[in-house]
């Protein structure tokens, strides 16, 4: 495996491995090389602070701006992720303790989450509660929430998609990582300072604001198999609250 791949794991994140739920933590996948910025741009409108002064971001190295713009998120304690792959989608509001919000995996289903503190609840749909209940010998229904530990074998496969370490310990450019960096340009009215990574054809570029803080904006790649990701409403409260319905308790480890 290139080491890009390892130093970039969270920036360049492909948000999960549908393959088993147990391992439905993220995969992380990058283009090697350093060759110049693509053309890509956000795929969704990704607003950071539009109409604030600008914050200098284009005067730094690449590394940086990468290395910036993620500790902004960070330190803003919370934001919305959106993820589009060719094979799963997740919407997710995200803080270091807390996750709420809807995944969907064309291979295996689609289930909603909660996480607050020590509590995890996952309400899934048909197909893979089938699934889940053939894995791991259990009677749970479509219309039933199942409750567990972030770190119960079960429970920590739904909650990997909520990647709070972005929060808690966000990413680093790592001696392998050599992005490029980007002029400055508009996006959505957003004023942002894209930085690069290419090779064998294909591209993962990112995006950070060049006004007000100089928050992680999103990801676009040109490979299928990575991410699509915008990241907003920065600083908004998760509020993540305990779902009403049935309740079934995760099997005992």
């Amino acid at each position: 495996m290139n080491t890009l791949v390892l130093s970039a794991r969270r920036a360049a994140v492909a948000l999960a491995c549908a393959a088993a739920l147990v391992s439905v933590a993220a995969c992380g996948n990058a283009t090697g090389g350093t060759d110049a910025a693509g053309a890509a741009r956000p795929s969704a409108a990704a607003k950071g602070s539009p109409g604030a002064a600008p914050n200098g971001l284009e005067k730094l190295a690449a590394k940086e701006i990468y290395n910036n713009s993620r500790q902004a998120n960070a330190d803003a304690g919370s934001f919305r992720e959106q993820m589009t792959r060719e094979d799963a989608k997740s919407d997710l509001r995200i803080s270091a303790t807390e996750c709420a919000g809807t995944v969907e995996m064309s291979q295996r289903g689609s289930f909603e989450i909660i996480r607050n503190g020590k509590d995890v609840w996952a309400d899934l749909d048909g197909s893979l509660t089938e699934w889940v209940n053939s894995q791991f010998g259990i009677e749970l229904s479509a219309d039933t929430w199942i409750h567990g530990t972030p770190s119960h074998p079960l429970m920590k496969g739904f909650v990997s998609w909520c990647h709070s370490e972005q929060i808690s310990s966000p990413d680093t450019a790592g001696a392998n990582l050599n992005p490029t960096k980007g002029k400055t340009t508009t996006v959505d009215g957003q004023e942002v300072v894209p930085v690069s990574i290419s090779g064998k054809g294909e591209t993962v570029t990112w995006y950070a604001a060049a006004t007000g803080k100089p928050y992680y904006l999103g990801q676009d790649s040109t490979r299928d198999d990575m991410p699509d990701i915008t990241f907003s409403e920065f600083g908004k409260p998760v509020d993540a609250q305990k779902p009403s319905g049935p309740v079934l308790e995760a099997p005992q480890e």
